[in-house]
């Protein structure tokens, strides 16, 4: 015998891969409803799935494949919300990091503590414009 047998599959020709497809889309879904509260996630091996789920379909027959080209294309475009996210996360991290750096809103930012740590300090303040006395000067007190 040549070549690797094909996985073994104990439901049925199609459920293999519909198994697949349900696995990664409830992936998908859950990295996107994780991405939405600003959890951080992981997302490694997601790439690693959806090319293997692709490899699979593509190396299977038409015929076998096409009753699930339309969940296919509903993971597809289950990815573009999920990449729109992480894009829009990235790029408020982004700002609040160059805001941060750039000491903006924040007295005790990064650049003030840089300067700090180097002995310079934070740029002095100018004096407070000093209040006249309540009472006039005394003549014996000088003016």
């Amino acid at each position: 015998m040549t070549g690797a047998p094909p996985p073994a599959d104990d439901s049925g020709p199609h459920q293999g891969i519909a198994q697949d497809i349900a696995r990664v889309t409830s992936a998908v879904a859950e990295a996107q409803r994780q991405a939405e509260t600003g959890v951080p996630i992981d997302l490694s091996g997601l790439e690693e799935r959806v090319s293997a789920l692709c490899a699979a379909a593509m190396s299977r027959p038409m015929a076998e494949i096409r009753p699930h080209l339309g969940r296919l294309g509903d993971l597809v475009a289950a990815l573009d919300p999920l990449a729109a996210t992480l894009t829009a996360q990235h790029i408020l991290r982004r700002d609040m990091i160059a805001d941060a750096l750039d000491g903006r809103g924040d007295p005790h930012s990064a650049r003030h503590r840089a300067a700090a740590a180097y002995g310079r300090g934070p740029t002095p303040q100018p004096p407070e414009p000093s209040v006249p006395s309540a009472h006039p000067p005394t003549p014996d007190e000088p003016t």
